[in-house]
């Protein structure tokens, strides 16, 4: 029988999966919902023009459409510790949210719909002092966001808050950060991963060519997902492509392995490899939705930086996008 423990990274893998392929009470229903504050912070940048959500209803092109009122979101986080496991790391010295995606599931559908949000795209960030007090808030990388909580659950207020508000104040129920440590482990237990190289890897490893069949150690797949060439412009974008392709193999793999007791079990399974407000039923919805194969990205441009590559939004494709991501149009 299989351990707790290998359930449990069993089951944050395929969450994984389900989110860049295709635990506490949920939000749900119409409406804006602030979460309390996590430990850890005793204020919180006021409240913005940008926090407030659209309206119920919107007229887009002489079209009136309202919100949709079967959605659940859920913002999936990929958490890079900066290379140190040191508990209480100073702000900006340990994590950064290296993937970030905004899950959409459909409950009329049961389907889920995701959106690739890059890790460089520049926004407004709240920085926040040693004491965990807001300090101020200044436009830089979205993935710096994770670094300004003293704790994983805090790190993902925190980013619930900042990439609601580069959504125009879009309704963020719940959220997982996951750290991809755990898939050396998961992919190991299940004897490998096999995948068909769906481009030319090679600069990662020589077997990696395209067309190329391989069996993928625990560690061979973590490097796979988790590679990024610093130096090269662009190479986050081919890193999230990667990870979709790497993952809805995985997903595959492990959907029909994983059940709704294995589930409950996670949740009362203590560990430093998730964080995650989802309750049960929701969990169980990420395993069983059908995932529409069409993933969106953020709309907008890359240019080069002076230190890293920057992510601008297009906020006019923007809007569009929002509008048929969430809302319905209006019979």
């Amino acid at each position: 029988m299989k351990s707790r423990k290998t359930l449990y990274l069993v089951i944050a893998v395929v969450l994984l999966a389900v989110i860049v392929g295709a635990g506490a009470a949920l939000l749900s229903g119409g409406g804006s919902r602030e979460n309390p504050l996590p430990t850890g912070g005793s204020s919180v940048p006021e409240t913005t023009e940008e926090d407030v959500d659209w309206s119920s209803t919107i007229e887009q092109d002489g079209i009136m459409y309202r919100l949709n009122p079967d959605l659940q979101t859920v913002l999936f986080l990929g958490a890079d510790d900066g290379g140190t496991t040191l508990p209480g790391v100073a702000p900006g010295e340990g994590r950064r949210a290296d993937t970030v995606f905004l899950l959409l599931l459909d409950n009329k559908k049961q389907e889920i719909r995701l959106l690739a949000i890059s890790r460089d795209t520049i926004t407004d960030v709240d920085v926040y002092d040693p004491n965990g007090d807001y300090a101020f808030t200044s436009p830089t990388h979205i993935a710096m966001q994770y670094f300004y909580g003293d704790s994983a659950a805090r790190s993902c207020y925190l980013m619930k808050r900042t990439v609601s508000r580069l959504l125009y104040g879009m309704r963020i129920d719940g959220s997982l950060a996951l750290n991809a440590n755990g898939i050396v482990a998961v992919v190991d237990e299940l004897g490998g991963l096999t995948i068909t190289m769906p481009d030319d890897y090679t600069e990662i490893d020589p077997r990696y060519k395209a067309g190329e069949k391989l069996t993928l150690t625990g560690k061979e797949a973590e490097h796979l997902l988790r590679y990024r060439d610093l130096f090269s412009h662009g190479s986050n974008e081919e890193r999230v492509e990667r990870q979709v392709r790497l993952m809805n193999a995985l997903f595959t793999k492990l959907q029909a392995s994983t059940g709704l007791r294995q589930l409950e079990d996670l949740l009362k399974s203590a560990g430093d490899d998730v964080c995650s407000d989802l309750d049960v039923e929701t969990l169980n919805k990420l395993l069983s939705y059908r995932l529409n194969s069409d993933t969106l990205t953020l709309p907008g441009n890359v240019v080069e930086g002076e230190a890293h590559d920057e992510f601008y939004v297009d906020e006019s494709a923007l809007r569009k996008l929002l509008i048929e991501l969430f809302y319905q149009p209006v019979k």
